[in-house]
């Protein structure tokens, strides 16, 4: 295992994430974070169905478990990259609540027996070819970034041969594979949508999650596997948006290919509006309404990339007291919100600034006067909601000097807030976001002890460790 190491922001770096702009190396913090958090809650997993499911730990959990230590021996990276697939994040919180709730006994059950299938995706990633069984709660194998085989109702097993998962009368290659024809009991594998945009432009490569079991984790309905022509249709409509998001904010672009790896496709609502989400415990995932109009696209990956990065944040470092329970009114929402939630929603509004800001001086006639109501729409909203944070009793040091950055962004951008006198700051040192020793997997914990810290489940800005929720109007320029 690696030496102990400590994740650090110099104030630049800081600044940047505040402004929504990330250079590479605050990505990289963000990203080792969210590796460290979720090893913690793995090994919390592991250790509390050692103690509490001993019938699961020796049926299925010891040899999950001495897989996942095999396939990061083999390949940390890769390891890393399925522990990483944005929907883990989401079943090991469950996981672990289930866990800890007396009440959800079989669910918890259900839910730890998907270890063996994040095993064996972590270990075919990693160039090992292993042999063993692999329980399919609700005839549904679960393999993380390769995808799931529904199985014949009421089946509760696979058998893994290497790269090939044998199933009743047929067998299912899991690497190197074709893709599976229309109605047959096979992978159903998240499916790439690319951009390579010209000049010096980043390119994008995200994939379609249209079948993962946790992509329920956002607030709207989620819509099933997408046809041949539906995937084209989001293609087309993915590039066209990065091509808008390269052209507009191109010293955006490599951190939104960086934070955003998933989208999830969302049913559209009734009302004709747009919807948009993001969840704090599925980083990287942005889930979408499709729409053929790529300025509204664009305008959704820079605004939920910045829910990813302020989420990723938060799970570092304290910006508000976890214990404060005060609402506040924002202009975008209807219902009063927490400072946590306050706090990512104004950054993630602060991100379209910018965007509108250029969108507006590229049009003319009633166009750019539409793109400029927008644009101070979004504008005095942010102003708004900043000056509420600035005077917050609720926001620890760090988390004033990140509204404090916030602030400056927002006047570099037109839209001014005066900030208190007692706010004024002077010279701080590098921000201390994290101290990460790289849990030793090998290591066994007392099967009590909480995944807590400096990157546990337990961190959390007060009131935002849920999910983020956006409309978007048809026609937005």
């Amino acid at each position: 295992m690696t030496a102990p190491a400590t994740l650090r922001m110099t104030v630049g770096d800081f600044a940047g994430v505040a402004a929504c702009r990330p250079s590479p190396a605050a990505l990289r913090v963000l990203r080792d974070g969210q590796v460290s958090r979720r090893l913690l809650m793995l090994m919390s997993v592991a250790d509390t169905a050692r103690s509490s499911r001993p019938e699961f730990w020796e049926s299925w959990g010891a040899v999950a478990w001495e897989l996942c230590l095999r396939a990061r021996g083999a390949d940390v990276r890769a390891f890393e990259d399925v522990l990483l697939h944005p929907h883990v994040g989401v079943w090991l919180g469950r996981c672990l609540r289930d866990l800890d709730d007396p009440r959800a006994a079989v669910r918890a059950s259900a839910e730890c027996a998907r270890l063996t299938g994040l095993a064996a995706a972590a270990a075919l990633r990693a160039g090992l070819r292993p042999h063993l069984a692999l329980p399919a709660p609700d005839s549904l194998v679960w393999l993380p970034t390769l995808g799931s085989v529904r199985l014949t109702e009421g089946a509760r097993e696979a058998r893994l041969r290497g790269d090939v998962l044998d199933l009743a009368g047929r067998s299912v290659a899991l690497v190197e594979r074709d893709e599976p024809a229309p109605g047959d009991p096979a992978l159903c594998a998240p499916r790439p949508l690319t951009a390579t945009p010209p000049g010096d432009a980043p390119p994008l490569s995200v994939v379609l999650e249209d079948t993962d079991p946790y992509r329920h984790a956002h607030r709207h309905p989620v819509l099933p596997r997408q046809t041949a022509g539906e995937l084209h249709a989001w293609q087309v409509s993915v590039a066209s948006a990065w091509e808008v998001v390269t052209r507009l904010v191109p010293e955006r672009a490599a951190a939104c290919a960086a934070l955003w790896t998933a989208l999830v496709p969302l049913r559209p609502p009734w009302t004709g509006r747009g919807v948009s989400s993001s969840a704090r415990e599925a980083y990287g995932a942005i889930a979408a309404s499709y729409t053929a109009d790529p300025v509204r696209l664009a305008e959704t990956v820079v605004h939920e990339s910045a829910h990813i990065a302020f989420g990723a944040l938060a799970d570092l470092v304290d910006l508000a007291d976890p214990e404060d329970r005060t609402l506040q009114q924002v202009g975008w929402r209807e219902d009063a919100r927490p400072v946590g939630s306050v706090l990512t929603g104004t950054h993630a509004h602060l991100a379209l600034l910018e965007f509108w800001s250029r969108r507006h001086r590229e049009l003319s006639g009633m166009q750019a006067r539409a793109a400029r109501a927008r644009l101070h729409h979004y504008g005095r909203q942010v102003a708004d909601a900043l000056g509420i944070l600035q005077v917050h009793p609720a926001l620890t040091p760090v988390g004033a000097r990140f509204v404090a950055n916030m602030a400056d962004e927002a006047a570099r951008c037109g839209f001014p807030v005066r900030p208190p006198p007692s706010l004024c700051r002077s010279g701080p040192p590098p921000v201390r976001v994290a101290s990460r020793q790289a849990p030793d997997l090998t290591r066994r914990r007392g099967p009590s002890s909480p995944v807590q810290g400096v990157a546990g489940p337990g961190r959390g800005t007060a009131g935002c460790g849920g999910k983020t929720s956006d409309e978007t109007t048809p026609g937005a320029g």
